[in-house]
Parts: C-alpha cells; sequence; structure tokens
C-alpha cells in the first residue's frame, strides 16, 4: 500500500510496467487494470521458450529475444546445440551463432519443424529436418535465406517428397536427393 500510494487514480502505470519488467526478466509483458476506487488488477506474461540451448552439458531453454526462461529439458522444442559456457536464468545469450539459429527459427516458423541446429566448421551452421540436413552461413542474412528454405520447403511438399540436403550457403541453393 505504501508502494502504490492510497489513491489508484495517481498511479503511473508506464513506469511501474517498466520497473517490473526490468526486475523480473522472465515477464515478457505486465499489463494493469484500474478497477476504482482501489483495485489495481496486474496481468503477467511469462515469456515462452522457442528452443532449447545445450551449452557446457546443461540444457536451456530460450525465448525468441534469446533470453533465457529455464533450465531442463521438458520439451519437443528445437536443439540449439553450441558451446557458450554456463548461462544464468535471466539471462540474454549474446553468441552470435545461437542468434542465427533462434533467427532461423523465428523467421521459418512453426510449419518448418527444425529438430536440431548446431556449428557444423567454423563457417558452417547445420540445421536438420527430419531427413533432411539444410546449411547456413554463419555470415549474412539468416532471415533471407531462411525465407529461401521456406519457399525450397513449399515446392518440394507438393511434390510429396523432400531432399536430402539443401545448402543455402551459395547465392543459388545447392538441393541434393
Amino acid at each position: 500500500k505504501h508502494r502504490f500510494g492510497t489513491n489508484i487514480f495517481f498511479l503511473t502505470i508506464t513506469s511501474l510496467k517498466e520497473e517490473m519488467l526490468a526486475t523480473y526478466p522472465l515477464l515478457s509483458n505486465v499489463e494493469f487494470e484500474k478497477r476504482y476506487p482501489s483495485t489495481l488488477v496486474v496481468y503477467l506474461t511469462k515469456r515462452l521458450p522457442i528452443a532449447w540451448v545445450l551449452s557446457s552439458g546443461y540444457f536451456y531453454a530460450v525465448d525468441e529475444t534469446g533470453r533465457v526462461v529455464d533450465e531442463s529439458l521438458e520439451s519437443n522444442s528445437p536443439l540449439l546445440e553450441f558451446d557458450v559456457g554456463i548461462l544464468t536464468l535471466g539471462s540474454d545469450v549474446q553468441d552470435r551463432r545461437v542468434r542465427s539459429g533462434i533467427g532461423i527459427l523465428r523467421s521459418l516458423g512453426s510449419e518448418v519443424k527444425i529438430s536440431h541446429i548446431f556449428e557444423k566448421d567454423s563457417s558452417t551452421i547445420q540445421a536438420r529436418m527430419g531427413n533432411t540436413d539444410i546449411f547456413f552461413s554463419q555470415t549474412g542474412d539468416i532471415e533471407e535465406k531462411a525465407a529461401t528454405l521456406q519457399i525450397i520447403i513449399e515446392g518440394f511438399r507438393i511434390k510429396g517428397t523432400l531432399p536430402t540436403v539443401i545448402d543455402l550457403r551459395h547465392e543459388k541453393p545447392i538441393i541434393t536427393n
């Protein structure tokens, strides 16, 4: 009561929202509803994992921004296997390989079921989708390559079979059956 004062009419919601999001990194959003004369209802939205990062033998769930939101393995979400050291709950993963993997997943959406993304070599990220291996360059526009991949996959699904290799490291994709 002391923190909010005695009159919710004068409560500044914007600064309170910013403070809560800064204090609780596992929240993606906070909404408030003032019910006059004296009730403040708070709606909290938790960050949802998009993938799991396997690093230094530990599994970390990360959301679409790269923030660590859990520390266990209880999901069938895609696995990003990159050694980035020990991570802490609520921290943001800065590693460009993990960021690229998250970018791939975010760009492809839920229609394309990537199961595993890992570093093939120092210049290549490899993704696995069923029996298909997909190669991305670690440099360049990942979202653009993911859009190309979506078009390729859609074309092959119409035909009924997927290729065994899709190489997106070059200007023009190389597809191998």
